[in-house]
């Protein structure tokens, strides 16, 4: 194969491939509401309303809404919707990695994009394959 042929096919393949990238990264950035949350809060406060949505910023950083009065109670061990925010990045095209903030080290969650649309977000653990655990967004 001549030279001049496998460069520009090696271009092509790196340009469709970042070309890609950067249309999953736009895809993403915005507000998403999360719509599975019902099978995760029983109450009907006010902040748990918001409880588990998902903004992606353009600067790289997310903020997870989450329920203030799990922040209040008194009942010990894990809350669900707990507020967090922190950095994102892309990887492989279909990797999100959510890198919490805090003060204890390097701590993140990692997701597979099963679907991304302008208006359909599906995340899957990647500590998880079982599909029934499935995050679910939307616009």
């Amino acid at each position: 194969m001549p030279t001049v042929l496998k460069s520009s096919l090696i271009l092509f393949f790196l340009l469709s491939t970042f070309s890609f990238f950067v249309e999953a990264q736009s895809l993403l950035i915005g507000k998403w509401k999360r719509v599975d949350k019902d099978k995760l809060i029983d109450t009907v406060s006010s902040s748990a309303k918001n409880c588990g949505n998902l903004e992606l910023r353009v600067d790289s950083t997310f903020q997870i809404e989450g329920d203030s009065s799990t922040h209040n109670s008194q009942t010990p061990g894990w809350h669900v919707c707990e507020a967090m925010t922190g950095n994102w990045e892309l990887n492989n095209k279909n990797n999100l990695t959510l890198w919490l903030a805090g003060d204890q080290g390097r701590v993140f969650l990692r997701y597979k994009i099963i679907l991304l649309t302008k208006h359909k977000l599906v995340l899957r653990s990647q500590f998880s394959e079982k599909k029934q655990r499935d995050i679910i967004y939307s616009r």
